[in-house]
Order: C-alpha cells, then structure tokens, then sequence
C-alpha cells in the first residue's frame, strides 16, 4: 500500500541497490534510523525496515533513549543501533543512518562489520565506504526514490514517537 513516504517502487530496486552501491548480492532488507527530541528532553529513535522497496511494518522498532539526558545524536544512534542488533545474523542487507558522515562515523565504531550507509538532508547526499565524499542521489532514480522515503518513513516515525512521549508526560503531570 503506498503511504505518504512511499513511490511507486521499480520492481527491480533490489538489483539497482545493489549496483549503485557496488554490493555482491541484491539488497531485499534495508533498515533506517533516525533520532528525535525536543530541547534535550524525551529523546527517542527509530528503526524502520523496508523489504523489496516497501514499508515492513512489523519490523518497525522505537526506542527510548535510556543512557543519555541530554542531546547527543551520536551516542544515541550508537545506543539503539547497539539494542536493535544482538548479532551480525540481525543485520539487514543495508543499514541507512539519518544523518552525515559524523552519525556514520559513530555507527561505524558499533557495527564494524555492518552495510552502513547515512543519508544527509540538505542536498540528499550519501556517505558510506564507496562514497568516502558522498553523493548526491537522483531524486528521479529509483534509488534516489526508494532511500529518501526510507529516510523520511524513519524521520516521521521517531517524530510521533517523540509526539506520543511528551503528551503522555504533559498528561501525568
């Protein structure tokens, strides 16, 4: 079903992946992540995971932050990436990160051995071990398409995650 953050996926967005990041295998699992909060306070994240160019609800995660209380979006992206994966067997095809090369970079000390890319907003630019320099993705290619909207899935989920914490709070206040 197409959602707000989904396009029409090219059926061959498997095989595209897997070419325009140089990989061995077609890339079917793609996990992204991303960090939201409000001044320092309710930090949360997301996880979420789209298999064949579309949304796999049930493998969608949120976490809340547990080691920090004040923002620090690397060690937060350290945090849930280190909980959403107990082992290399949990690890999707390609793990996307929002964020530029510092949020890979800190990734990266965490899952070494991970397919990690990250995603930077500005100018859709992405940063992985093939992209040292980044690229800035085709908005019109089916990659370009299908990483945006992963992106973008995993912004608007942590936000009504966040959303959903601090009315809860404001209630039992």
């Amino acid at each position: 079903t197409a959602t707000p953050y989904t396009t029409d996926i090219n059926p061959t967005i498997n095989t595209d992946l897997q070419k325009f990041l140089g990989f061995t295998t077609p890339v079917r699992t793609v996990d992204c992540f991303d960090i939201s909060h409000f001044q320092s306070s309710f930090l949360v994240g997301s996880c979420v995971r789209f298999t064949d160019g579309k949304p796999d609800k049930h493998m969608f995660r949120h976490f809340k932050i547990k080691t920090l209380d004040q923002q620090n979006d690397y060690a937060a992206l350290q945090e849930i990436v280190q909980r959403r994966y107990k082992s290399k067997d949990d690890y999707p095809d390609l793990i996307v990160i929002d964020g530029g090369k510092g949020q890979l970079s800190a990734v990266q000390h965490v899952l070494p051995d991970a397919p990690l890319v990250s995603l930077a907003k500005r100018e859709e630019t992405l940063y992985g071990p093939q992209f040292p320099e980044g690229v800035v993705l085709d908005v019109k290619t089916s990659v370009g398409k299908l990483l945006i909207a992963l992106r973008e899935y995993a912004h608007h989920f942590a936000i009504s995650y966040h959303r959903l914490r601090r009315k809860k709070e404001s209630l039992n206040k």
